[in-house]
C-alpha cells in the first residue's frame, strides 16, 4: 500500500538519501522545523520502514576494482549469493533479462574466471550479456522533493589508494549503519572517536567514500524503478554532455553510467507510473540524436552489495 508523506516526510527522505550522517541540528535548519519533530518523524519513519537503513556510497575504482555487469535470462530462482564479498549488486528485473548483477573484479581476467563459475551454478541460461561499468554518476532524487538538483561521480578510473584494516573496517561498519553515532562506531573498533572521525574524513577525502545514504522502501512510496539501455550510433562527448543536462533536469533520472557493453549508457529512472517513465524515455529521444535504439528493464529486489564486509574484499 502507498503511503501518503505529507512535504516534510519527503523533504525528510530527500535530504538522509543523499546525506545520511547530517546531524537533526542541520536537518531540523533545512526543514524549518525543530530538532524534536526531526526526530520523531524519522523514528516514524523506520518504524513504518520506509526508511530501511542507512548504508554507504563507495567507489571501489579508488580501491582497484571495477565493476562489471551481466545480465541474463535463466529458468532459475534468485542464486544464494548474497554473502558473496565480490557481488556489488544484485536485482531481479522484468523485460528482455530476468536478473543482472555486477561483479567486483581488478581485471578482466579475473572477472572471466569469476563469471564462468557463477555461471555453473544455473540449469539452463538463455540468453546472457556482460560488459564493464566505466564512470558512473548518481543524481539526487529531486522526485522526492524539488530541490537544486546534484550530481556525484560514484566511480571513475581504476586507482587503488592504499587503506589499511581499520580504514575497511570503519568502511563495513558505515556500510552496516552509515548514520551509526561515532562514539558508538568508535567504540565497536577499539579506537578513539577522534582517530574515527580523522580516518572517516580522509576516506572522503580520498574519494573512497562517496556519500552517506538511506535505505528507502519506495514500493510504499508508490516508485517504481527502470533501468534503459541505450544505444548510439556514436557516442561523443557532446552527446555525453547533453545526457548529463538532461538527468539534471529531469528528477526521475537518478543513475548514468557509461560502459563497454552492447550497449553504450545505463540510465536508471524512477517514476510512479508507466506514462512518467515513457515521458521521460521520449525527452532522451528528442534530445539525444544520435539515439539509435534502447531497452528497458523494470527492477525489483535490488541489493546494493549486500554482503557489506569490507574486511575480506
Amino acid at each position: 500500500m502507498k503511503e501518503n508523506l505529507d512535504a516534510i516526510d519527503r523533504h525528510i527522505l530527500y535530504e538522509l538519501d543523499w546525506d545520511a550522517r547530517q546531524s537533526e541540528t542541520d536537518l531540523a535548519k533545512k526543514i524549518g522545523r525543530s530538532r524534536e519533530a526531526v526526530r520523531y518523524r524519522i523514528r516514524n519513519l523506520e518504524n513504518n520502514k520506509i526508511i530501511d537503513g542507512y548504508i554507504l556510497w563507495i567507489n571501489f575504482g579508488k580501491l582497484g576494482y571495477r565493476i562489471y555487469n551481466t545480465y541474463l535470462k535463466t529458468r532459475k530462482e534468485l542464486p544464494d549469493w548474497l554473502k558473496r564479498k565480490d557481488l556489488a549488486w544484485l536485482a531481479l528485473t522484468n523485460g528482455g533479462w530476468g536478473m543482472g548483477f555486477g561483479i567486483l573484479a581488478k581485471t578482466s581476467r579475473g572477472f572471466f574466471e569469476t563469471k564462468n563459475r557463477l555461471f555453473s551454478d544455473f540449469g539452463q541460461i538463455f540468453q546472457k550479456t556482460s560488459g564493464e561499468a566505466i564512470d558512473m554518476h548518481i543524481y539526487s532524487k529531486t522526485f522526492l522533493y524539488p530541490s537544486p538538483k546534484e550530481r556525484r561521480l560514484l566511480m571513475g578510473s581504476a586507482e587503488e589508494t592504499a587503506i589499511d584494516g581499520t580504514d575497511r573496517k570503519i568502511i563495513s561498519e558505515l556500510y552496516k549503519n552509515s548514520r551509526i553515532k561515532l562514539v558508538e562506531l568508535a567504540k565497536s573498533l577499539g579506537i578513539s572517536p577522534d582517530i574515527a572521525r580523522i580516518r572517516m574524513k580522509k576516506l572522503e577525502r580520498k574519494g573512497v567514500i562517496v556519500g552517506y545514504k538511506a535505505l528507502l522502501n519506495y514500493k510504499k512510496l508508490g516508485i517504481e524503478f527502470y533501468r534503459s539501455f541505450l544505444y548510439f550510433d556514436s557516442f561523443s562527448k557532446e552527446d555525453e554532455k547533453k545526457l548529463h543536462e538532461i538527468a539534471m533536469r529531469e528528477p526521475g533520472i537518478v543513475y548514468v553510467s557509461t560502459s563497454i557493453s552492447p550497449w553504450d549508457v545505463e540510465v536508471d529512472i524512477a517514476a510512479e507510473d508507466p506514462e512518467e517513465f515513457n515521458r521521460i524515455l521520449q525527452k532522451l529521444k528528442e534530445k539525444l540524436p544520435n539515439l539509435r535504439n534502447l531497452e528497458t528493464v523494470l527492477l525489483y529486489d535490488n541489493y546494493m552489495f549486500p554482503a557489506k564486509n569490507m574486511s575480506e574484499l
